[in-house]
Formats: C-alpha cells, sequence, structure tokens
C-alpha cells in the first residue's frame, strides 16, 4: 500500500516528456457546485478515454446525450498527461475518476458536463501498479481501486461533496491472485467482485460505515472447468445475482446466486471473447460485449434465469471493451478499441423487446482506428 503524493499535472508532464499538456480550466482549489441531476436531468453526459495512437498519452473526450443525440461537448477532448487505464463517475454525479498509468486524477463535473480538474491539480492516488478498473459505492464515500499485476485492492475515502480523499492512506486487502481485470459494486453497497482472469473472481462484503476498512475477507470463486480466464462481472440490479463472463472452448456467461456462491444456477453461451457485462438498469435484459466477434450478446432476465433475445448477437465496434447504459434507461453505448467510428449508441426497440437498434455511431478520436480503453456515463 502506497500514499498518495502531491504531484501536479505539470510535473508529470516533465516526468513522462511530454511536449504539450492540456490544463483544465478553473482556479486552484476551485470546484463547480455538484448537482445531483446534471443538465436539469435531460441530459447525461458521456466520457471515452482514449489512448493516443503512439501508446503513451490520451484524451479524454465529452458528450451529452439527449433524447438520443451525442454532441460532443465544447472543449472536448481534453488531452491527458498519461495513458489513460480506467473510468468511473461518482453515483452522484459530482465527479469523475480517470485511472491511468501515473496514478488517478480527479475531475468534477459541471452542469453542462464539462470537466474542471480538482484536488489543486494534483494525484489523488499512487497505488503498486496501475489502476485497472474502479468502482465507487452508492454513498459516493469510497473508491474501491484494483491494481494492474498486483493482489492489493484498496478503498480510498472520499469527501462526497468534492471526492477529494479525505486521507492520502487507502484501507486494503489481499486478492487472492494478482491478475486483476475488473471490479464492480453491487447496487445494494454490500458487496464488491472483482474478476481476477485466470485467477477466477474474489467476492467480498463491503460496509461503507466501517472507516478503518470497509472491504470483508475475500471468497473465491473458481473458473468453470475448461476456462481460462474470467474477463468481467456484473450485480443485477437487485444485488440478488452475480454474472461472470469468461473464456472457454466456446466462451460462456455464468449466472450465481449471491446468497449461494459456490454454486451456478446455470451457463449460457456468449460470442468469443466477453469482456464487458451490461445489466440492464430496467432489470429486464443482460448485455455482454464480444471483443473477438465484434458483438453484443443479448438476454431477457427474469426469476433468475437468462433467455436469449431475438436478433442476437447485435453487431457493435470492432473491439469492444466496455457497455454503458444512460440514466434514462432508454440508450446503451459500447466503446470500442478500432476502426472508426468506435462509439456506437443503440436504443430499445419498440417492437422486439430488448433488441437493440443501432442509432448514432461516431468515432471518439481524430485518429483511426481510435483507441477507446474506457467509457463512463453520469447516472
Amino acid at each position: 500500500m502506497k500514499q498518495a503524493k502531491k504531484i501536479s499535472i505539470r510535473d508529470l508532464a516533465l516526468v513522462v516528456g511530454l511536449s504539450t499538456v492540456t490544463v483544465l480550466s478553473g482556479c486552484k482549489g476551485f470546484f463547480k457546485a455538484v448537482t445531483t441531476t446534471p443538465g436539469g436531468g435531460t441530459s447525461s453526459f458521456v466520457y471515452v478515454a482514449n489512448v493516443a495512437s503512439t501508446g503513451s498519452g490520451g484524451t479524454l473526450t465529452e458528450y451529452s446525450l439527449t433524447s438520443g443525440v451525442l454532441a460532443q461537448l465544447s472543449g472536448s477532448p481534453i488531452t491527458l498527461p498519461a495513458t489513460p487505464t480506467s473510468l468511473v463517475v461518482a453515483p452522484n454525479n459530482g465527479f469523475l475518476f480517470v485511472g491511468t498509468n501515473l496514478g488517478i486524477f480527479l475531475y468534477t463535473i459541471g452542469s453542462d458536463g464539462t470537466l474542471s480538474e480538482g484536488n489543486d491539480n494534483t494525484i489523488v492516488y499512487l497505488g503498486p501498479t496501475q489502476p485497472v478498473s474502479m468502482a465507487i459505492d452508492s454513498t459516493s464515500s469510497w473508491l474501491v481501486i484494483a491494481n494492474k499485476t498486483s493482489t492489493e485492492l484498496d478503498a480510498l475515502p472520499l469527501d462526497p461533496t468534492t471526492g477529494v480523499p479525505t486521507t492520502p492512506t487507502p484501507a486494503s486487502i489481499t486478492l487472492s491472485a494478482a491478475s486483476p481485470v475488473q471490479v464492480t459494486m453491487a447496487p445494494a453497497n454490500n458487496n464488491v467482485f472483482v474478476a481476477l482472469g485466470s485467477g477466477g473472481v474474489n467476492a467480498l462484503s463491503f460496509t461503507a460505515s466501517n472507516a478503518s476498512n470497509p472491504l470483508g475477507k475475500p471468497v473465491g470463486i473458481n473458473l468453470l472447468k475448461g476456462s481460462t480466464a474470467a474477463n468481467a462481472v456484473a450485480v443485477d440490479t437487485t444485488s440478488a445475482y452475480v454474472f461472470i463472463a469468461e473464456s472457454t472452448a466456446g466462451s460462456g456467461l455464468r449466472l450465481i446466486s449471491i446468497a449461494n456462491l459456490s454454486k451456478d444456477l446455470a451457463d449460457y453461451p456468449t460470442g468469443n471473447g466477453p469482456v464487458s457485462i451490461l445489466p440492464d438498469l430496467s432489470g429486464s435484459y443482460v448485455y455482454v460485449a464480444n471483443q473477438t466477434d465484434n458483438t453484443i450478446s443479448g438476454y431477457s432476465f427474469s426469476a433468475g434465469a437468462l433467455t436469449a433475445l431475438s436478433g442476437s448477437p447485435f453487431a457493435t465496434a470492432k473491439t469492444p471493451v466496455q457497455l454503458v447504459e444512460d440514466s434514462s434507461k432508454a440508450y446503451v453505448m459500447d466503446a470500442g478499441f478500432g476502426a472508426n467510428p468506435n462509439l456506437w449508441l443503440y436504443s430499445f426497440d419498440s417492437t422486439v423487446l430488448g433488441t437493440l437498434d443501432v442509432g448514432t455511431t461516431t468515432s471518439t478520436a481524430s485518429t483511426s482506428p481510435s483507441y477507446a480503453i474506457a467509457i463512463a456515463a453520469t447516472h
């Protein structure tokens, strides 16, 4: 466990040798007012982190999403001072964390969706390695961080109004394997799950009120026989079920009751290379992005069982990396690490329920291919 250090973005430019660094507008130490319903409740805001074509550094592209129309915000994209690795928006929509190969940066979200640099222009977290995935609890008071090639899972306490850590030293626990790829928080705020690639999945209890350490002891969920990696994990809207996407001879999606993690309820086929799971906010559907096939597998979800949707799998961006849903529960987005256009926006078909209809497709970077590594949306 490492304590966060005060390193300015300007200093980082010297460290990594960047010729230009864009410093976001706003006075030092200033924070815009937090609004729990950005844009007066009429818009969602979407943020996509892109790795530069050179493989070093990157950008953050900002969008508004209103009535199915994606519009890039003024001043977007923002040039990042380091190579992005992950993104997460706080449940209160007040702030966004950007994980990079040099640590985690904090940005506040304005009422128009634009971002302002926070924490006095300094990194908020320096872990043992790169933050490969992050999650924020429902109180917006804890940032949970999985670190690349490390067994250290950290929980950093936050001021829920500003997003600034209340202490530079996170609480931590030790995972069962040093191969984390994704961390996710149950909607009920009572469990955390970490997909560990070849190490299966770890399940942990979570207690936000425990100021010393909200993370419980990990419980292991082993890979299915024949599987090589747990690529993604997600929890349904009721926090009763966990979904695990695994690479197997046929690739598959596991459905497990959180009340009994030792036994699968059922296993379902997906496309090849499943990498992201999206339980629809309505609770009725589950979608899986398949990186090798460039498809999205869709299922209806009812009474603890999945059924493949008509028309599934659906076409999507090349080399998809992550699925998100907007706050209106009307649109799904998929970002890809590949040929333009690499950001696909879907609406739900009004006739064939659960079917994803392609709406807007756009590119998140000026280069082709566009190397989107993560996507996040306001809640």
